[in-house]
């Protein structure tokens, strides 16, 4: 991860405009090195301690091909 993440997924309820600092946008964490440019982005507003656990789940039920 020396020059940026390729992908990343933000589960947050921070939004920009409020100048938190998990309200940021993708591409100001490319500016800062943190993820490369051209990655894959996604930003989910949501609680991340409900949201979280989903996503993870899915993601070792789909490597472990129990879902589609």
């Amino acid at each position: 991860m020396r020059h940026g993440a390729d992908y990343s997924v933000y589960i947050n309820i921070g939004q920009e405009f409020n100048g938190s600092d998990s309200g940021t946008r993708p591409d100001e964490d490319i500016s800062w090195g943190k993820v490369r440019a051209g990655s894959e982005s996604v930003k989910v507003f949501a609680d991340a301690t409900l949201v979280c656990p989903m996503t993870v789940a899915a993601t070792l039920a789909k490597a472990h091909g129990t879902i589609g």
